[in-house]
């Protein structure tokens, strides 16, 4: 029996498993090398997606407060309301920002006044200081940085009125805006208001005196009013953001956000994910072969003068998941190897047993060695054409967005991918196969297009090119996009690709802010800046063209009392019926602003098609005047106009203000009415200004007396009373009339001052007169209300103090009050009325038969007193129509209980008809006219009457 040979390798099997293993194992290292390199493009798309979304949630944090900035520049003084209506949406918005400030500087000097005007609105206030968590007063220093305006107040209380120069960080912060002249945000810091450990931030940018240079740090010192600033609670504003992306989803990365240099524990804002062990070995070959991906990702960016430093670590992932397709080349590899060892090994044993049928296995041993140097060749061929392609992948992820596109070498689309079309609402046939100016036709007659057919003829790159395009649903949406040209292998031009994004929202943000900017808040028109610019431009016109042009500046009449007696929500509402009014009264080419409050002005120039007549300003007259709905009730309003004319000659700098001085002419000739600008009313104004200022200083300066003219009663012919009247002896104007400077106190409000000295000093006067009456029966004082005073909310306490003040019995003080204080708000004055008449003082009704002259109202008000205006006594011994009204007058006055007091009394003739029907007392220059203290206190003592008045007449 034969044994048989035991089975070795042979050297040609040996050879063919090694060879297959090497080649075997150089795949698998290069595919591991590929499946690293897309790990690692992965990784860094998709940290860079974060790091984007938390550098875009951060500009438009800036942007937020740079929108609250340009409320102080546009709205300048701006209200507490208006800032609290400007930031309530924000809040909503934007739910990490804690809070919108604005501080305000307020020197050591000021600082007494200004915590008094604080604390009518909020009581107990008072500028604090944050000492290691607790509130005290602040303590004296050369100026102070107070939270002003805070909103919202709830949850952030601590803060109002906080110095903000506790935290070192914020006068750092301060200095560098003034010095650099730019926003800038403070580092990680404990808000006062903040009851957790969670730190904040502050965005802050300053707020300028308006007009002030601000090109110099010390310029922008002197300028410096305070800032805006909006209080970030850090790590929700990171959270919030990466939140809103949908970028805390991802379980392989883990994420730390640190602000301030170096990225340190004590500066992290924001940690997400646990962070991998450290990897062993840095060699390339060793990341390869690694059961983890090590990728660590950092960015850096600055936002406001304070760097932001992004750290995205990749986490441990299964193994397998990606690096499939390296196993799989390991798996086949081998698995190849062996079997062409195998058969290897078959062909040599067979060869030994066979030796006959050597020749045509080492052929076939040949042909199958061809067929694998031909797969091998295959194999290069595919990888090649696999490393162009992740080439080609790689570059298209470096400039991804929201989608990528291609074009051959004439520039025509031949790929897009779909987010265009879905974003832009566009069908595909617009775009694919055309260019993009055969889609844009616009871009070959406009300058930006042709500078990027250029571009491309030269075969540069383009990046952030901005076009706007109008989709299939008729809405016009804006695209930015990138691109590279492509070359072939050979250097041969190809076309095109790129990437492209919408940015709509974001030009429409800049649009809102450039029309925030330039146009006013509630009714849209162009504000006072816009309006400068429009003038200019219409001057500019009228010069080159010789045609006129016209400014109106539009005064809305009786709008106080809209205001007064609706409330600001139904005065909102007329100035915007009213602005809409005005535009459709002019032209389109013509301009309509809103100057401030209730004063609108209108540019009109001329062309040859239409000129400029009166009847323009007429048809803009009616049109204000049609009936408004104000809730529910209907309103006329009417508008006084003044007209400053420019002919292309001559100043126009000084339009707006002789079109001011014209419209204060119209409202002196009645109102609803309108006058064209001419020199003499610019000595009015004058006039009128030199008046008013030294107004305002009269009766600080005492130049102000009162005179007294005696009411004599008619039966007993003694004096009765006296009605004191104001007199102002100017050091430089001589004695100014009443009828020059009492209008214009009232116009201006120094009535009220005015009015409070007039009822003092009046009533002081009478008590001493009462004092030394000596027992003859006391005598009233008649003190005239004007209409500001009659408006004010705290009349009846002012009135009772000036009482007690002086001593004087309320029966012995006389209240007139002419007819028109009461038509604005009828039950209101009734109210009032009583409450004075509560006091026990006495209510006539002055000039009675005047004004708005009702009998109703002789029935519900609690009058005492009517005084018949001299306008009818003057002719009552002449007209029958005067002597008519008068008796008539009387009659009513006495059926109703009341005392008559005819005023103007100047003759003889006079006297006798008021005596001869009754009327009960009068006051004119038949008896006296009006005199100083001393004089009335002599007539007084001398016991005069009106047969010594007749006899000193007559003599």
């Amino acid at each position: 029996m034969t044994r048989r040979r035991k089975s070795t390798l042979t050297v040609a099997a040996a050879c063919t498993l090694g060879a297959g293993l090497l080649i075997t194992s150089v795949l698998f290292a290069a595919v591991g090398a590929l499946e690293y390199g897309k790990l690692q493009l992965d990784f860094e798309q998709r940290a860079n997606l974060r790091t984007a979304a938390i550098q875009r949630g951060l500009n438009e944090a800036v942007q937020v407060l740079k929108m609250t900035n340009q409320l102080f520049v546009a709205a300048a003084p701006v209200s507490r309301q208006q800032f609290h209506d400007f930031t309530a949406p924000l809040l909503q918005q934007y739910p990490f920002i804690q809070a919108f400030n604005y501080h305000r500087i307020v020197p050591l000097a000021e600082r007494p006044a200004y915590e008094a005007e604080m604390r009518r609105v909020f009581p107990g206030f008072t500028i604090t200081e944050n000492d290691n968590g607790v509130l005290r007063p602040a303590g004296e220093r050369a100026s102070y940085d107070v939270v002003h305006f805070l909103e919202p107040l709830e949850g952030n209380r601590r803060a109002f009125g906080l110095d903000s120069g506790y935290n070192p960080q914020m006068p750092l912060a301060i200095d560098d805006i003034l010095t650099t002249g730019q926003p800038h945000s403070t580092g990680l810091l404990k808000l006062a208001q903040s009851k957790g450990s969670e730190p904040g931030l502050v965005m802050m940018m300053p707020v300028y005196r308006r007009g002030a240079p601000v090109d110099t740090a010390q310029q922008r010192q002197a300028a410096w009013l305070g800032d805006t600033a909006t209080v970030i609670r850090a790590p929700s504003l990171v959270s919030k953001i990466l939140q809103s992306a949908g970028l805390l989803q991802d379980s392989g990365l883990a994420l730390r956000v640190y602000v301030g240099a170096p990225a340190q524990a004590s500066n992290l804002v924001f940690s997400h994910g646990d962070l991998p062990p450290a990897p062993g070995a840095s060699h390339p070959l060793a990341r390869w072969f690694a059961f983890h991906q090590h990728a660590l990702y950092r960015q850096t960016y600055t936002v406001l003068g304070r760097p932001w430093e992004v750290h995205v670590t990749a986490l441990p992932q299964p193994f397998i998941d990606s690096h499939l397709g390296s196993l799989s080349t390991l798996l086949g590899g081998a698995l190849f190897s062996v079997l062409m060892a195998a058969l290897v090994q078959s062909l040599v044993l067979r060869s030994r047993r066979v030796q006959m049928l050597v020749d045509a296995r080492t052929a076939e041993l040949r042909q199958s060695n061809e067929r694998l140097a031909a797969d091998v060749a295959m194999r290069k061929h595919t990888e090649r054409a696999l490393l162009d392609s992740e080439q080609r992948f790689r570059r298209l992820l470096a400039l991804s967005s929201d989608w990528y596109w291609e074009q051959d070498a004439f520039y025509r689309f031949t790929s897009i991918t779909d987010g265009f079309f879905e974003k832009g609402h566009i069908n595909p046939g617009r775009f694919i196969g055309r260019t993009r100016w055969d889609s844009t036709p616009e871009m070959l007659t406009s300058r930006w297009g042709r500078d990027h057919i250029a571009r491309l003829e030269a075969r540069l790159p383009f990046s952030h090119l901005e076009y706007a395009i109008t989709g299939d649903d008729g809405v016009v949406r804006w695209f930015t996009t990138s691109g590279e040209p492509v070359y072939d292998a050979r250097g041969e031009f190809k076309g095109y690709r790129g990437t492209g994004s919408e940015i709509t929202e974001r030009k429409l943000s800049e649009q809102r802010i450039h029309h925030i900017a330039h146009h006013d808040v509630l009714t849209g028109l162009p504000n006072r800046a816009l309006l400068q610019d429009r003038l200019s431009q219409a001057i500019a016109y009228a010069n080159r063209s010789g045609h006129p042009m016209w400014v109106l500046l539009i005064d809305l009449d009786r709008f106080k009392f809209v205001n007064d007696s609706l409330g600001h929500k139904a005065g909102d509402l007329l100035l915007k019926t009213v602005a809409e009014r005005l535009l459709a009264a002019v032209r389109a080419s013509d301009t309509v602003a809103r100057l401030s409050g209730d004063e609108f002005v209108a540019i009109l120039g001329e062309s040859n098609e239409a000129t400029l007549s009166p009847d323009i300003v007429q048809r803009v007259m009616h049109a204000v005047a049609q009936p408004v709905i104000l809730e529910g009730k209907e309103f006329f309003v009417t508008c006084s106009i003044g007209v400053a004319s420019y002919d292309g000659g001559g100043n126009a700098q000084h339009l707006i203000e002789h079109a001011d001085i014209a419209m204060y002419a119209a409202k002196k000739l009645g109102r609803n009415s309108f006058q064209f600008y001419e020199p003499a009313m610019n000595e009015e104004a004058q006039e009128r200004l030199r008046i008013e200022n030294a107004l305002r200083k009269a009766l600080e300066r005492g130049e102000f007396a009162l005179h007294y003219q005696p009411q004599v009663d008619l039966d007993s012919g003694r004096i009765i009373g006296a009605e004191a009247l104001l007199r102002w002896q100017h050091p430089e104007l001589g004695l100014v009339s009443p009828a020059r400077f009492i209008g214009l106190a009232e116009e201006t409000g120094l009535i009220v001052p005015i009015g409070a000295w007039v009822l003092r000093t009046a009533c002081a006067q009478a008590k001493a007169w009462l004092e030394h009456s000596h027992g003859h029966a006391p005598m009233k004082m008649a003190v005239n209300l004007s209409a500001r005073q009659f408006r004010q909310p705290d009349l009846v306490q002012v009135i009772a103090a000036v009482l007690a003040e002086t001593g004087l019995p309320p029966a012995c003080l006389e209240l007139e009050l002419t007819e028109s204080l009461f038509m604005n708000d009828v039950a209101q004055a009734v109210s009032l009325l009583h409450q004075l008449k509560a006091l026990g003082v006495t209510l006539s009704i002055d000039d009675f038969g005047t004004g708005y002259s009702s009998l109703s109202y002789l029935r519900d008000f609690p009058i005492d007193v009517l005084k018949i205006d001299r306008s009818f006594v003057n002719d009552i011994a002449t007209d029958p129509d005067d002597a008519a009204i008068v008796v008539s007058v009387i009659a009513l006055a006495h059926n109703l209980q009341l005392r008559v007091v005819a005023e103007g009394v100047e003759s003889r003739e006079q006297l006798d008809f008021l005596q001869q029907h009754g009327c009960d007392a009068i006051q004119g220059y038949y008896f006296s006219r009006p005199v100083a203290p001393e004089l009335f206190e002599q007539m007084a003592r001398q016991g005069r009457h009106l047969d010594s008045a007749s006899s000193t007449l007559a003599a």
